[in-house]
């Protein structure tokens, strides 16, 4: 399947053309303007930790993850890092496919100083009822441009895990060794996208996808994470990140991850070769144990898990919870394995933490 930017135009030929859209949720200057108010409102919230002013301006999944950063930033006695965002454009359905409420939106942009990044920023945008605000739902990032990705440092490479760590410098989740580029999206001449007509059964792909990554290392995968698995292509957010995780356990510890889809109602792009965009939001309980009447568990010191845990102690048990998304394209034809295009399943946000002594 041929690659896209957020920008694609026209109409698949592989599948029948939708009706012709109806007015837009909203117009694009207006989406503009909320927007450019989020941006603005999240980066004075995240300078002052405020809590009362991202409420105002998030909800969902990504308030949760903002809440938990300013804990752990105030426990911390750190600041969070900021950085604007520039050069959106937009996602809008029509009032037919996007009829009732809530009523949703999508942007991608880029983050401030790294314009020419081939990564983008995604985020939902959700009204609830008549005359309430927007506010940004769900974040996430898409590979979007031509241009070659920065290479990774070797400083960085774990060769036998078959993927990266991370390093700040660069995309932690987002570029990676056969990251997949965002499809096509199809937009009517309007500037309309063109929304799935099965959204509901599309959004039970997250299901799967939290089946497929449910596992405990060292141990064999179940029957349902290799039934799951099957119906997703190989790729750095499936088989990369299951690897990743079987490579953190050289260090003799145990590790149970518990994946699942927390339904959030977001909206399914439908894509010019006919398929679906669905952004899957999932929690993730991460249990860290250490097998042994000697051994304990300790996390990197300033790390988030660190910072709840009151930072320096070690532990029999830790365990998790973080908030992960996946940004997954659903071939037209069911028979085709889906693809999770991106996610931070690397490097969820951790919203809390507890040890066991």
């Amino acid at each position: 399947m041929s690659g896209g930017s957020a920008d694609s135009g026209g109409s698949g030929s592989g599948s029948p053309s939708p009706a012709a859209p109806g007015p837009m949720v909203l117009r694009s200057q207006e989406a503009r303007e909320i927007f450019q108010d989020y941006a603005d409102s999240k980066a004075a919230a995240d300078a002052a930790l405020d809590e009362a002013s991202i409420r105002m301006v998030q909800t969902g999944p990504l308030l949760a993850e903002s809440l938990a950063q300013y804990a752990i930033a105030r426990k911390s006695g750190t600041a969070l890092p900021l950085a604007g965002y520039r050069n959106p454009t937009f996602l809008i359905p029509d009032v037919r496919s996007g009829e009732g409420y809530p009523r949703w939106f999508a942007s991608f942009s880029k983050r401030e100083g790294r314009e020419t990044d081939r990564t983008a920023e995604v985020h939902y945008f959700v009204q609830d009822r008549p005359g309430s605000p927007w506010r940004a739902a769900v974040g996430g990032s898409a590979l979007t441009g031509p241009e070659p990705a920065p290479p990774l440092p070797p400083s960085v490479r774990y060769e036998e895990f078959a993927a990266p760590l991370p390093d700040t410098k660069y995309p932690q989740d987002v570029v990676r060794p056969g990251t997949p580029m965002l499809p096509a999206l199809d937009r009517a001449a309007a500037g309309a996208i063109r929304m799935s007509g099965t959204a509901a059964a599309d959004r039970r792909v997250c299901d799967t996808l939290a089946a497929s990554l449910t596992t405990t290392v060292p141990g064999e995968p179940s029957p349902a994470a290799v039934a799951a698995d099957r119906e997703f292509a190989s790729g750095p957010f499936t088989t990369g990140l299951r690897s990743y995780a079987v490579g953190l356990s050289g260090d003799g510890l145990r590790r149970d991850y518990t994946y699942r889809a927390t339904d959030a109602g977001l909206p399914v792009f439908r894509l010019e070769s006919g398929g679906s965009l669905v952004m899957c939001t999932l929690t993730r309980d991460h249990r860290v144990s250490a097998p042994g009447g000697d051994r304990t568990v300790a996390f990197t010191a300033g790390s988030d898990t660190d910072v709840l845990l009151d930072g320096g102690r070690s532990f029999r048990r830790v365990d998790q919870r973080g908030s992960v998304n996946a940004l997954v394209e659903l071939p037209a034809d069911q028979g085709e394995p889906a693809t999770v295009l991106s996610g931070n399943g690397y490097a969820p946000q951790i919203l809390s933490a507890t040890g066991v002594r």
